[in-house]
């Protein structure tokens, strides 16, 4: 009988231990989903003022041509926009260079079936033109750009697109990034298809496109 009582007292003793266990365990999680964000929940990222900047190159405010010409240094004369196109009515059918007379014969169009005017303001030769009509200086390119080019503004905006250095973690250091023309010809975009690595050498050759051998 005494053996039952002990093992009886025994049993309430486990019991107790294991509640308060059960209790601890309860109030810990508690504490700690306070302080954390559970597992279902995305903890969210606030800049804060010690983040450094992203910079962004800005192409140049006033676009200029080169006329063609050399002054005593050697260095090319350049001319603004305007002082051709405010002297003559624009021509807002021109589509390709070799419907030009004076300028801008050597360019290389290639941009769909955009026109002169498409992108460039006829008003006004030294700003852009946005689709509502509006207009927006060369500085601000990457407005123009994102109008139709919209999956790579996005991957832009992602840092998935367009060249980039400094720093990932902005709380390091400063970011430095690529305008839309930095790397792509405003009036020829399109970089030709390139095979991204060079082929595999093997002890039979190099392994070109389609595996064949050479």
């Amino acid at each position: 009988m005494q053996e039952i009582s002990k093992t009886g007292r025994t049993i309430v003793v486990i019991a107790v231990l294991i509640i308060l266990a059960i209790i601890s365990a309860v109030a810990l999680s508690y504490l700690q989903s306070k302080n954390n964000p559970s597992h279902g929940e995305l903890e969210t990222w606030t800049p804060s003022d010690s983040l450094h900047p992203v910079t962004i190159h800005q192409p140049d405010l006033m676009p200029m041509v080169d006329s063609g010409k050399k002054d005593r240094e050697g260095k090319a004369v350049m001319i603004r926009c305007n002082n051709c196109h405010d002297t003559k009515e624009p021509n807002t059918l021109t589509e390709k260079a070799s419907d030009l007379n004076d300028f801008h014969q050597h360019m290389t169009f290639r941009h769909n079936s955009l026109k002169c005017a498409s992108c460039h303001h006829p008003d006004d030769y030294e700003s852009l033109r946005l689709a509502d009509g509006s207009s927006v200086t060369f500085s601000n390119v990457m407005d123009l750009c994102a109008q139709c080019h919209g999956p790579q503004y996005r991957d832009y905006n992602n840092g998935s697109h367009g060249g980039m250095n400094g720093y990932w973690d902005l709380s390091r250091g400063p970011r430095t990034r690529n305008n839309c023309v930095d790397c792509h010809d405003s009036h020829a975009p399109a970089y030709p298809k390139v095979m991204p690595v060079f082929p595999p050498k093997t002890r039979v050759g190099t392994q070109g496109a389609g595996g064949h051998q050479h």
